[in-house]
């Protein structure tokens, strides 16, 4: 066997990669397909078995008595003083300077301390056998007030607009934190492993102040925060093609492709390319002039 019929066999007998996709595409296809069509032809099997990953359901520490919860973040509200929180002590000192033991050491933006108070625009009563006082702009929240929990034994010194959003989302001023949905979705889990855990509705032209903090996952695996819902353009982001894709030149690299492929896997191709790597270039000089003559 010559050197030259040597490494004709070597590369005949050898698998490329295009070639390899090319004849073996079929069966790789067939495979995918069986994986996926296993789910949709035996669903009991596939519902028996425990889902696993991150976003797994979990068991929760104690009995659920709740089976839905909506969070309702209303940024931009009226103020509490004017709706569910009552403080005689505003009227009282109605138009007056505050006390100077109030503010004496304390130090924030955007508060002057030569303005005066002012007391709620709007009269309080007392609602429901609870006896919860509610402004009279909430008439109907007032006839069920006995069926809702209305919590004033929180407060805060973080009264600018991010950092006080930040911290009611995610218990810091500071970013970084994970969000309460993010917690709630790491500590339960989501019955659906096709759908996310966690949704985010935001309204308004500029977003939440604060932004993607507010639902983020902070420290935990990014598998844990909110996905924003839009109401413009794609409901959810990176699920499209980027503005820059066009079909028609993907097509015509394909055919590009294809025709490359075809020539480069011709035998006659093959014989020329290996007979020009094993013949000195001496030696194709000489045949190139006989071939002329």
């Amino acid at each position: 066997m010559t050197k030259l019929e040597h490494f004709l066999r070597e590369y005949q007998q050898q698998i490329t990669r295009r070639w390899f996709f090319k004849q073996c595409g079929v069966g790789l296809g067939s495979i995918a397909l069986g994986s996926l069509l296993q789910q949709e032809l035996a669903p009991a099997a596939h519902a028996a078995a425990a889902p696993s990953g991150p976003m797994a359901p979990k068991a929760p520490p104690l009995p659920a008595r709740a089976k839905r919860v909506i969070y309702l973040f209303q940024a931009g509200a009226p103020s509490h003083l004017d709706l569910f929180d009552y403080k005689p002590q505003l009227e009282k000192f109605n138009g007056t300077l505050p006390p100077a033991d109030l503010l004496k050491g304390y130090r924030a933006a955007f508060i002057n301390p030569n303005s005066t108070l002012l007391a709620p625009k709007y009269k309080f009563a007392k609602y429901g056998q609870s006896g919860a006082e509610l402004s009279e702009i909430l008439p109907h929240l007032s006839k069920v007030v006995d069926d809702i929990t209305i919590v004033k034994s929180m407060q805060t010194d973080a009264f600018n607009h991010a950092p006080a959003q930040i911290f009611m989302n995610t218990g810091s001023t500071q970013f970084g934190r994970p969000s309460m949905g993010a917690w709630t979705t790491y500590g339960l889990g989501s019955e659906s492993q096709d759908l996310p855990g966690y949704v985010v509705f935001s309204t308004g032209t500029k977003g939440t102040s604060g932004g993607a903090a507010n639902w983020g996952s902070g420290f935990l695996p990014t598998a844990f925060q909110g996905v924003p819902f839009r109401g413009q353009g794609d409901p959810v982001l990176y699920l499209s093609n980027p503005g820059g894709d066009r079909r028609p030149g993907a097509a015509r690299f394909a055919r590009f492709h294809s025709a490359t492929e075809t020539r480069c896997i011709s035998p006659t191709w093959a014989i020329r390319r290996f007979t020009h790597a094993l013949i000195p270039s001496s030696s194709r000089t000489g045949c190139n002039r006989a071939r002329r003559s």
